[in-house]
């Protein structure tokens, strides 16, 4: 048995148990390549695309030709990370019931946080 076994199952239980809340940046990069690269040291790749981009979002919001060149990565785990943007928006937006009045810039906002959240460029709607 080496150092790394059970590695995956740990990061996950921690995960179920607690969220994201306490990982580094590196640690959740790891955890969600996990699902990409499913034999092979998620770790190094999740240091190699935070050193490349600067940080979480500078990975997410990295063009997926990029993402692709960094060394283990690939053109699917590369387009598993643009997703994740995406998906939370859709998410939130998804959250939005149908004849919502907004009518209070509170309700505004919670409307279209969600359909500008991750856009790089501008958008009217």
């Amino acid at each position: 048995m080496g150092v790394h076994d059970g590695h995956r199952e740990r990061l996950r239980a921690r995960f179920l148990k607690q969220g994201l809340s306490g990982f580094e940046e590196h640690t959740a990069l790891e955890l969600l390549l996990f699902y990409a690269r499913p034999r092979c040291d998620t770790n190094e790749i999740a240091h190699a695309l935070i050193k490349q981009f600067g940080s979480f979002a500078g990975v997410l919001d990295a063009p997926v030709e990029e993402l692709a060149k960094v060394k283990g990565m690939g053109e699917g785990g590369a387009v598993l990370l643009k997703m994740i943007p995406e998906l939370g928006a859709y998410y939130m937006g998804s959250r939005a019931k149908p004849g919502d009045v907004l009518n209070s810039t509170d309700k505004a906002g919670a409307y279209f946080i969600p359909r500008f959240f991750g856009k790089q460029s501008e958008e009217f709607h």
